[in-house]
């Protein structure tokens, strides 16, 4: 690959891309935490002073932003990257938002002759869920945008993971990814639910999981993501409860735009907001079995004895 690659936002998923991406070549890399950027040139990426920085510099770069309005102002904001843009700059937006903003971005980018893909990722791969993914390089890419722009990302995306789904227009992919956090985020939210009931019932955690490995309650939620964490009592993100918020809080957004009902992800909403109020929104989404079993007065990992 002889692009010469950018890459703008190294939190606790473009952190792990640094590595990837330097196989592809020169990196040059830009984060608001400058000590992020240090971390980065220490791997043999190049810091550069703004997102518009990196869209000069570059003939393609990769997004990776926490939010709707962190791409927006990564973008078309005070220094950003199409005021920087030359005319066949590629942009891979990786982050999570919403199909407008996606949509938004595509058509600004268009007008500067910028291609942009809206391409989020998810885990997916044993081993590969939350960031342990993106360190494994295992992820699975959902895309959205002009399918020339695809094929000419393929390359990049293949660095970063290892399943790829073209999906249709701009927008696309953001929106499948919206569908496939909602089933993740309610399965950790069922999980912690019958968990906490059966430690109430007499039964730990580990006799569950490894029952439940074997029966219909099997998923990949449960197996590779929570049953490890589980059994390390790792509650760091991981894939922290204010993403997941944010996550079920754009799917209910796109609902209400379509005009579609979704009981069960407003509950979902509600519960990783009640995580956030309690100042829990930087713990993993996982902590949602401690807060149960808290409401419920059960110590998870000290079931009490059998009631039967």
């Amino acid at each position: 690959m002889e692009q010469r690659l950018g890459l703008i936002g190294l939190g606790a998923v473009g952190q792990h891309y640094v590595r990837h991406l330097l196989k592809g070549g020169a990196l040059v890399v830009y984060d608001l935490d400058a000590a992020r950027v240090r971390r980065a040139e220490a791997e043999g990426a190049v810091g550069a002073r703004s997102a518009r920085d990196v869209a000069e510099r570059c003939d393609a770069l990769v997004l990776s932003l926490p939010s709707p309005e962190a791409v927006e102002a990564a973008l078309s904001g005070p220094h950003a990257v199409l005021e920087g843009a030359h005319a066949g700059l590629l942009v891979v937006d990786a982050s999570t938002i919403d199909p407008e903003t996606s949509v938004r971005m595509y058509r600004a980018a268009q007008a500067r002759g910028v291609s942009y893909l809206d391409a989020p990722i998810s885990g997916g791969q044993p081993g590969g869920a939350g960031t342990d993914g993106a360190r494994a390089g295992n992820v699975t890419f959902m895309v959205g945008g002009d399918r020339e722009a695809f094929e000419r990302a393929t390359p990049i995306l293949r660095l970063l993971g290892t399943r790829l789904f073209y999906l249709g227009p701009a927008g696309s992919g953001s929106t499948v990814k919206l569908l496939s956090n909602l089933i993740a985020g309610l399965h950790t939210l069922v999980a912690a639910e019958a968990l906490v009931l059966g430690a109430a019932a007499g039964f730990d955690p580990q006799t569950l999981l490894e029952v439940f490995a074997e029966t219909d309650a099997k998923s990949f939620t449960l197996q590779h993501y929570l049953a490890p964490r589980i059994a390390r009592r790792d509650f760091e993100p991981g894939f922290a409860a204010d993403l997941q918020y944010k996550d079920h809080r754009l799917a209910s957004d796109l609902a209400r735009r379509l005009g579609v009902p979704l009981l069960l992800n407003e509950v979902a909403v509600q519960v990783y907001q009640m995580l956030r109020a309690q100042g829990l929104g930087g713990k993993d989404h996982v902590e949602a079995l401690n807060f149960w079993a808290r409401l419920a007065g059960v110590d998870v990992f000290n079931p009490r004895q059998p009631s039967a």
